[in-house]
């Protein structure tokens, strides 16, 4: 039996961060993985279809002077997306084996201070866990995936591009897959069973990104659901709510994620889940069991790589010290790589009436910078709801390069900085970061490159 100060559940990067993190404060710790090193975010999510991702922009922007569609080899794409999905995880794995990191592979189960390996039959002692096994994809009855012509985000990556796909689901997954499939040349089609695509976001974000995705060729079916997929002859047939039938090459399942709580042990030891299986977290990052501690998307949402990062320092913090400090969920910037991409901080207008609290709500189109022009933004705009003393409840973004440019607006949500400190900043020319004092100075009432009638 080996004896650990901390056996971690997960190589997530909720995950191996803590394994790191410890090791380099003195503690000797393990990491026990089913699948693949770097969780889901480096083999089935965020490397994988950022990947994809790049290849799509760049299709997307030939295709503005280009006559004809840039051809792909597709063998060749899925390798390359593979060789950077191997190159991500072979760099944790690397890091962990410097650090002296112990990894084991195989199906762990939590028992009392003890981590069970079950195929290899041997068992870790430890003072602490620390869980961190993630999610697994989300199918609704009927859908029938079988791994092949109807996938999830497990699979989809690896295959080469359909001729059609659709997509059941409009959510962050779901629109990233079809804006980079359409740039691809896929004909894609996007059921949704809610009115409108990303329902989580206020409507105005839902409109211009849907009016973009359009105009790439993506097709909608909102208010509807999948109700029975049916394989026939190399195609598959998917049966709407609608009555409507539609026949694709592939199906792709994108409608949420479960957490991977079941089979592990914990619920057996007490550690309390809440009603959709996410454990409960009762101090910072411990559960109701006081020597088990979790982090990432275990937890609950928001189901976000970086937050899952913050998740493990903060496991780190309060193993060592007792005194981690837990981001709040509104605070971390959601981002959606969609062409034109989304990213957002804070609250939406509509959660902000739901809790009565008053607001501004200062909107201002972009298209007018050239970065933003050249780069496909002709629905974007930024809106920022201001509360009392120009407090920021919320940052919306919708513009090329939205991911990145959000976290230049961080600092006046969270106060560090007024708007007015803006106009004090050289965001560099020509980016779409602009938009950040170009803001500024739309709220001052100053711009100086939009006319405001008097």
């Amino acid at each position: 039996m080996a004896k650990y100060d901390v056996v971690v559940l997960g190589c997530g990067v909720g995950g191996y961060p803590v394994a790191i993190k410890l090791v380099q404060k003195g503690y000797r710790v393990a990491v026990v993985e089913e699948d693949q090193v770097g969780g889901e975010c480096t083999n089935y999510g965020c490397v994988p279809s950022k990947a994809l991702y790049y290849i799509a922009r760049s299709i997307e922007g030939l295709s503005r002077v280009v006559s004809e569609r840039a051809s792909i080899d597709p063998g060749l794409l899925i390798e390359w997306v593979k060789s950077r999905v191997i190159r991500a995880r072979d760099g944790i794995t690397y890091l962990l084996e410097r650090y002296g990191v112990d990894l084991y592979h195989g199906h762990g189960v939590v028992g009392d201070r003890v981590v069970k390996l079950v195929s290899e039959k041997s068992v870790l002692e430890t003072d602490y866990v620390v869980l961190a096994t993630g999610t697994d994809p989300l199918v609704p009855r009927g859908i029938g995936v079988d791994g092949e012509y109807v996938v999830t985000n497990r699979e989809v990556f690896y295959m080469e591009p359909p001729g059609s796909l659709l997509v059941v689901g409009a959510g962050a997954i779901g629109v990233e897959l079809a804006y980079s499939y359409s740039m691809l040349g896929v004909d894609v089609y996007v059921v949704e069973a809610m009115p409108r695509i990303l329902p989580f976001l206020d409507r105005d974000v839902s409109v211009s990104l849907e009016r973009f995705l359009r105009e790439k060729g993506v097709r909608f079916y909102k208010n509807t659901l999948v109700t029975k997929t049916v394989r026939k002859n190399g195609f598959v047939e998917a049966v709407l709510s609608s009555g409507e039938r539609v026949v694709v090459n592939r199906v792709v399942v994108a409608v949420g994620r479960r957490p991977r709580t079941t089979g592990i042990g914990v619920e057996e030891l007490g550690v309390r889940l809440d009603s959709k299986g996410y454990v409960e977290l009762s101090r910072a990052y411990y559960t109701s069991v006081p020597w088990i501690l979790a982090s990432g998307d275990i937890t609950g949402p928001p189901l976000l790589a970086h937050k899952a990062f913050l998740d493990a320092l903060g496991v780190v913090e309060s193993i060592v010290s007792g005194k981690a400090v837990k981001p709040k969920p509104e605070s971390i910037p959601l981002t959606i790589f969609s062409g034109l991409e989304v990213a957002s901080i804070g609250y939406t207008e509509e959660e902000l009436r739901r809790r009565g609290v008053e607001y501004r709500r200062i909107r201002m189109p972009i298209a007018y910078l050239s970065a933003v022009s050249i780069k496909g933004g002709e629905y974007g705009f930024v809106k920022v709801l201001v509360g009392r003393e120009d407090s920021v409840y919320g940052v919306h973004l919708v513009a090329p390069n939205a991911s990145e440019v959000v976290s230049s607006f961080i600092p006046y949500y969270i106060g560090v900085l007024g708007f007015s400190d803006a106009k004090h900043i050289a965001y560099p020319h020509l980016t779409v970061s602009e938009v950040v004092r170009e803001f500024a100075e739309y709220l001052l009432g100053e711009p100086v490159h939009l006319y405001i009638r008097k």
